[in-house]
């Protein structure tokens, strides 16, 4: 039975409802999502779910929530959330983000959004017909460095942008790298897109938050390391009418996230892990003083950047998930105040679409697509028995969130 979305907008002067919050998916990306909800005002946590009672337990105990479940159903209908977070794996997302809107809940799925488009647009549709907010978890355009970054490239400091460069690091040799490489039925291994779909949407959607095309063309091609039998590197081409973008996942490289951003005159470079912003190119200077003023600039951006993070490590403001939180709260004011969701609709749909365009473009150059593979994982999986093994949500690896950032 569904249930229509309670009115949380409140009279003016009084003092707003606490959004009541519940949490599907208890693995380490769990405690993420808690930590930062427990620092909103605007909302609180109602109960945990996992498929494994004692991880939905153990993670109610560590955040002081007052309730626990391992079957979805019941959670809804006895706590009747308001929002709900889903962090379990990627091919369970669809089915559980579904029964939740129908139980007439806000839902906040962790990237990926879905497997492929179609589901997407089914949940974006089934959304709007209720009435409901639904957003998907990327989050680091939240991340103070990106919001850095856009204020300044909207003062116009690198010109009209033209180019954009992702670069994503994932050394497989990592504990739960090594979980996948390790395990031939390994469930990420079974997503249409393997290894890169529970991964590249974070360099993908830096991407687009610059590349507006709605269908932009697509060259990708991937590719795997010796004496491994699943890709492990993949490097994108995206061209716009305006902008393109390059994007790079590799096992190959030290662990990174880094996007370059290029302009008509200058270009930035955010670099998420050490939350510093530079700016790069040539100095403008002619011959030998470029030489010299080049390490100057690099010596003084090195400066402010050291200054800053000093500033926000004195105020406990400079952590990992820093943008889960500014996205949670922009979900939650779209919902009490009734505007538009922090991440649009047709955003989630088309970065969904783009992911399958790559994948189907990276798939049909690799000599091994031929081969014989395992079967997908089913787009509907009860919350009963969606996790038996690490990954990105119920019961996790503790390296896990390496993977699901």
């Amino acid at each position: 039975m569904s249930r229509p979305s309670r009115e949380i907008k409140q009279p003016e002067g009084c003092t707003p409802t606490l959004l009541r919050v519940a949490l599907v998916g208890c693995g380490q990306i769990a405690d993420a999502h808690l930590q930062e909800i427990a620092k909103l005002r605007t909302a609180k946590v109602v109960a945990t779910c996992d498929a494994l009672r004692d991880l939905a337990m153990q993670a109610a105990a560590r955040f002081n929530v007052p309730a626990y479940y391992n079957d979805l159903a019941t959670m809804l209908a006895e706590v009747r959330p308001d929002v709900v977070h889903i962090a379990t794996p990627a091919h369970t997302h669809f089915e559980l983000a579904r029964q939740c809107l129908l139980a007439g809940c806000h839902v906040y799925v962790e990237k990926p959004f879905t497997q492929n488009a179609d589901e997407a647009e089914t949940l974006v549709a089934i959304a709007a017909e209720r009435g409901l907010q639904i957003t998907v978890g990327h989050d680091q355009l939240f991340d103070p460095a990106w919001l850095d970054l856009k204020s300044r490239i909207a003062r116009g400091e690198i010109g009209t942008v033209t180019h954009v460069e992702s670069i994503l690091g994932y050394p497989i040799s990592g504990q739960f790298g090594s979980q996948v490489a390790g395990d031939p039925r390994h469930w990420v291994r079974r997503l249409p897109g393997g290894l890169f779909q529970n991964t590249i949407s974070h360099p993908l959607y830096r991407i687009t938050e610059f590349l507006m095309d709605a269908e932009p063309t697509v060259i990708a091609d991937w590719a795997r390391r010796p004496g491994l039998d699943f890709p492990t590197e993949l490097n994108v081409v995206l061209r716009g009418q305006t902008v393109t973008g390059t994007l790079t996942f590799s096992s190959s490289i030290p662990s990174q996230r880094v996007t370059r951003v290029y302009g008509t005159t200058g270009a930035l470079e955010v670099d998420f892990d050490g939350q510093v912003i530079r700016s790069v190119g040539p100095a403008k200077a002619p011959g030998a003083f470029a030489k010299l003023l080049t390490p100057w600039k690099q010596w003084r951006q090195a400066g402010r950047n050291l200054r800053k993070n000093l500033w926000r490590f004195v105020k406990a403001d400079i952590h990992y998930f820093a943008g889960l939180k500014g996205l949670s709260k922009a979900f939650y004011a779209s919902i009490a105040e009734g505007t538009s969701p922090p991440i649009e609709p047709n955003e989630i749909v088309r970065v969904t679409q783009l992911m399958d365009r790559i994948f189907g473009s990276a798939r049909a150059r690799d000599v091994f697509s031929s081969k014989a593979s395992l079967p997908t994982l089913p787009a509907s999986v009860s919350p009963a028995n969606s996790r038996t093994d690490a990954g990105n949500g119920v019961n996790a690896a503790p390296r896990e969130l390496e993977v699901a950032r």
